[in-house]
């Protein structure tokens, strides 16, 4: 398995891997590569044999009042077919070598109540759960 950049020939395979992820989300069929700020936008991707089997997009935040940068993971997901096979766990593993040479705080995300699996694997390597509750408006 490979932990990498997401590049721009691969934006149609995370896009549908998106789909499959959170399907009851809108999602386009791809994004316009061209619009990404990298300066505060990470996307990875792991593969297996070429093929993309997972995705994170990390935001790098800046809170004033700490004066502290984080990273905020906005997408996390693993194709199906290749959960509970360490996907998830390298990518994480890459993000938090990551925050370490970027003398990033501390990496922060949201995940739903009905992912019990997914959950277990963040407690698993470390991670903690707030207490909050997210809201949004549309």
């Amino acid at each position: 398995m490979v932990v990498e950049l997401l590049q721009e020939k691969d934006k149609h395979a995370v896009c549908s891997l998106l789909r499959q992820c959170f399907p009851n989300v809108k999602l386009q069929e791809a994004f316009d590569f061209k619009k990404i700020d990298f300066t505060h936008n990470i996307m990875i991707v792991a593969k297996i044999e070429n093929n993309i089997v997972g995705h994170i997009w990390i935001q790098k935040q800046y809170d004033f009042y700490k004066d502290e940068y984080y990273f905020y993971l906005m997408y996390i997901c693993v194709d199906e077919n290749y959960r509970h096979q360490g996907v998830a766990t390298s990518m994480l593993k890459w993000v938090e070598t990551l925050k370490e040479k970027q003398h990033i705080a501390y990496i922060t995300f949201t995940s739903s109540q009905k992912k019990v699996a997914a959950q277990a694997l963040y407690r698993k390597l470390g991670y903690i759960e707030k207490d909050s509750s997210v809201f949004i408006k549309m």
